[in-house]
């Protein structure tokens, strides 16, 4: 899983680079940097490398998904399909954990 989350920080944190640079992201229709939410989206991926509680991972996991969609919108599809094979590999932990 630690591969999948570092894969899925610098996918995000390079596709919102990338499309800022192109020019794909405008900020016409958002206030301020759109691009920036995509970036601050693959940061809070990296949280869930911290030993913690496999709901409060799930959690950060929705949360980054959500503001990078929110943020750079169809440029994080690659980022947030490798937060949903995240997600399903947290749910199979927090079930295994359920039966202990």
């Amino acid at each position: 899983m630690k591969a999948l989350t570092i894969l899925s920080s610098i996918t995000a944190l390079g596709i919102s680079i990338f499309g800022q640079l192109l020019g794909v992201l405008d900020d016409s229709y958002a206030v301020g940097n759109a691009w920036f939410a995509g970036v601050l989206a693959g940061l809070i991926t990296l949280l869930i490398l911290i030993d913690s509680q496999v709901m409060t991972k799930s959690y950060i996991v929705s949360l980054s998904t959500i503001l990078g969609i929110l943020g750079v919108g169809f440029l994080y599809v690659p980022a947030a399909i490798i937060n949903i094979f995240i997600g399903i590999k947290l749910d199979k932990k927090k079930k295994e954990e359920g039966l202990r």
